[in-house]
């Protein structure tokens, strides 16, 4: 069941704080909601007005207080001033402290104490006995304390929603890369509609500058699509007929048709808003000490604070009682406590987001950093995932050429698999009929079988490795060729092989270099022969090699290295997906496949592989932004607490030293947007890589 986010900042609530009919994380996203606009009806000038009113009245008290200190009024005058600041603070108190009243009510109803019981019984404690001594005619008043209080901590609420809008601003503005209308193209012309109105199949035309309405292939034309907001690549990406693009990336210079194979909810752009928002449900270790720390607070301050003002009594200074009291509330608020860990958390969520990388969630933050061994996938991992036929040999006389390729690319319609895109682009782009596929058997790591009808004659077929064709295993014994391979059988007898080359993608020597560096060891697990495997880690200087591994061989190495410390896997592919999930931190590239994403702790959008080492220090520096928030927030309340129960801290100095508490916190959780990440690699591509492997799974 999801849980309810805030209205304005959009951030999920522990608790739900309904005020106006709206649920809210604090009362600096109610204010500021109101302030600036958040619902259709929200009385926005109402609470600036509110705002600007009770902030001058508290202005003025602290002015006149401020004469009174300096012992600039005479003592006949002393009462009439008093009446004065009663005057003013009065209104002040009724326009910026009923909000946390009915904050604190609502918490006391469901039998908890909340920050807003702290703000509130530390103002209005210090407005009553400013009111009763005033009526009375003797005794100290603290009407700068109490109006100050609630100005300075709706000041600091509202820096607070400031921080923390940013990270409601992704999903925004995801939500508005998307176009309003399309341009489809029909039997009767062009006609435009609503984005919502496509479906799979259709044909939309995208005009050089617009943006791209749904996932999907391009059908004709050539073009630059920019994918930054994707990808964290700044430099557009070059695309012909048959190539993926996605919704929200924006078309270049070229007029491209494209063929639907997404819309709604299915799109890579919704599916990204929803992993974001599923990651900030997902609580980090710090977070949740964080969170429960402000908690437990509440109740042992107003412990302390009657503590305190018992002590200065029964020393036979009740006076002095009175100010401890008061002080030890005011300067109590956990606000640094309660966001020195979630914002720091959701910052780098949303900063990875931005480079590329989705983490899903606080807790995978966190163990990114603690990850000790991350195995990488060969294809469509180190490589890159776009493999090209470089050579078809036939092993009958009376099987040709097209009929080989035209069956296996029928037989491979229904993968996604790197070698099966490279057999059907081969088989367009030479124009082959594609024949019927019917009953359909797909083997992880070892191949494909099933009936396809071509030319009128339907076949039994496999395709795969030479252990998987099985019958045909002693012919493909002489068959060894070099390269990335499928075997093509049917009816028994081995009738083909199609050798592949691939490239290793560019900066992946310098991201093993870089995690070397981290500390993290890399090996590469592969389901091709060992050959492969080998001369591909060779040209990226990888020296762990494990090879020839089944998905469940890998998920057995995957396990055995847990024992030693975290893991991580990066792989794509459907035969990537159960390792990814025995990983303590599973990285899907390039998108991969949607069972891919969703076994996956983090997606990498792109395909850029020098960010996983860059996440990996994103998260440690994270670590250490929390670790020293929390720091900052604990130690802040022990000196202060102690210094107010001692009766050593006027209130209103209280009250300061808690908003700099905070923007101490909000400031140095704002690093982390600053946190850069690595140029896309400059390097150029190496060339083929070749040697024996006869995998089609790896």
């Amino acid at each position: 069941m999801a849980r309810a986010c805030c209205s304005y900042c959009g951030l999920p609530l522990s608790t739900a704080d309904e005020r106006d009919g709206e649920l809210f994380c604090c009362y600096g996203c109610y204010l500021v909601s109101r302030a600036v606009g958040g619902g259709e009806d929200a009385p926005r000038s109402w609470h600036i007005l509110r705002l600007a009113v009770g902030a001058l009245l508290a202005m003025n008290v602290m002015m006149i207080s401020a004469l009174m200190y300096t012992g600039t009024v005479e003592a006949g005058a002393v009462p009439g001033f008093r009446w004065a600041l009663l005057g003013l603070a009065t209104p002040a108190m009724a326009i910026l402290g009923y909000p946390f009243l009915l904050g604190a009510a609502a918490e006391l109803r469901r039998k908890r104490l909340s920050l807003d019981a702290l703000i509130a019984l530390g103002a209005f404690t210090a407005y009553g006995v400013s009111a009763a001594n005033t009526i009375r005619g003797e005794g100290h008043v603290y009407f700068d304390v109490a109006t100050m209080l609630l100005t300075l901590v709706t000041f600091g609420k509202l820096i607070e929603t400031t921080a923390k809008t940013r990270m409601g601003q992704l999903v925004r503005s995801l939500e508005r890369m998307l176009p309003k209308q399309a341009a489809r193209v029909g039997p009767e012309g062009e006609e435009p509609v609503a984005v919502g109105a496509l479906r799979a199949g259709d044909l939309v035309r995208v005009t050089p500058g617009g943006a791209l309405p749904a996932d999907g292939r391009i059908e004709r034309g050539r073009t630059w699509i920019e994918e930054a907001s994707f990808t964290g690549e700044s430099r557009p990406r070059s695309c012909g007929p048959g190539e993926r693009v996605f919704a929200g990336t924006v078309n270049g210079e070229g007029e491209i048709l494209l063929r639907v194979e997404h819309v709604g909810e299915e799109l890579l752009l919704r599916r990204i808003i929803g992993m974001v928002e599923e990651a900030r449900e997902a609580r980090a270790p710090l977070e949740r000490l964080s969170e429960q720390a402000a908690g437990w607070f509440t109740p042992i301050v107003l412990l302390l604070a009657l503590a305190a003002g018992a002590f200065w009594v029964a020393a036979g200074n009740p006076a002095k009682g009175a100010l401890a009291a008061l002080s030890v509330i005011v300067v109590s608020c956990p606000c640094a406590m309660g966001i020195a860990a979630p914002l720091a958390a959701a910052l780098a969520i949303n900063r990875a987001a931005r480079a590329g990388m989705l983490v899903k969630g606080g807790d995978t933050l966190e163990r990114i950093g603690q990850v000790r061994t991350i195995f990488f996938d060969k294809t469509g991992t180190v490589t890159t995932g776009s493999p090209e036929i470089e050579s078809i040999r036939t092993c009958e006389p009376d099987v040709t050429e097209p009929e080989l390729l035209g069956r296996l690319a029928a037989l491979e319609s229904r993968s996604d698999h790197a070698l099966a895109r490279a057999v059907r682009e081969e088989a367009r782009r030479r124009g082959l009929p594609l024949g019927a596929l019917r009953e359909a058997e797909v083997l992880p790591g070892r191949g494909v079988r099933g009936k396809v009808e071509w030319a009128g004659r339907t076949m039994e077929m496999a395709a795969g490795s030479a252990e998987f064709i099985g019958a045909a295993q002693e012919q493909a014994a002489g068959t060894e060729v070099e390269g990335p391979v499928i075997y093509v059988a049917w009816d028994g007898r081995l009738r083909g092989v199609v050798r592949f080359s691939e490239r290793v993608r560019p900066g992946m020597a310098e991201t093993l270099r870089r995690l070397d560096r981290l500390g993290v060891a890399v090996a590469m697990l592969s389901g091709d022969r060992p050959e492969a495997s080998e001369a591909v880690a060779r040209a990226v200087g990888m020296r762990d090699v494990r090879a020839a591994r089944l998905p469940d061989e890998k998920i057995a190495e995957i396990r055995a290295a847990r024992r030693e410390g975290a893991v991580a896997m990066v792989g794509d592919g459907v035969n990537d997906a159960p390792a990814l999930s025995a990983a303590d931190v599973g990285i899907a590239v390039g998108a991969g496949t949607e069972l891919a994403e969703q076994a996956g702790n983090v997606v990498m959008v792109g395909d850029r592989l020098e960010l996983t080492p860059w996440l990996v220090e994103l998260s440690r520096y994270t670590r250490r932004i929390m670790a020293q928030n929390l720091a900052w927030a604990f130690g802040y309340n022990a000196v202060a607490l102690g210094a107010a129960a001692a009766g050593l801290l006027h209130p209103l100095v209280a009250a300061l030293a808690m908003v700099a508490s905070s923007l101490t916190v909000l400031s140095n959780s704002a690093r982390i947007q600053g946190f850069a990440a690595p140029e896309a690699a400059l390097v150029p591509e190496a060339g083929a890589i070749s040697a024996p492997a006869d995998s089609v799974r790896t």
